[in-house]
């Protein structure tokens, strides 16, 4: 009995010592996460309803009117802008 006692209570402390144990090569990760932003390409037009992913895509060929490269979060909330059916 004596044997097994001994033998649990080196495991429980040979455990408990791997527990808080924090690898060599950790290392704290950066608060802030740089993300690439996505940018898309819309016709400056009143008429114009879609963002496209290509500045050559056929959709974006009969715009007479300037086109902008904007981020995508801008896109779509700022210019009301849904997917391209054509590139998307």
């Amino acid at each position: 009995m004596r044997k097994v006692l001994l033998l649990f209570a080196i495991l429980l402390v040979s455990l408990s010592g791997f527990a808080g144990a924090k690898p060599a090569n950790h290392r704290k990760s950066h608060p802030a996460v740089f993300k690439k932003e996505t940018y898309v390409y819309i016709c400056n037009s009143s008429g114009a309803y879609a963002y496209h992913s290509s500045k050559t895509c056929r959709g974006l060929n009969r715009c007479t009117h300037e086109i902008l490269k904007v981020t995508l979060p801008d896109a779509v909330n700022v210019y009301k802008r849904k997917p391209c059916k054509i590139c998307e």
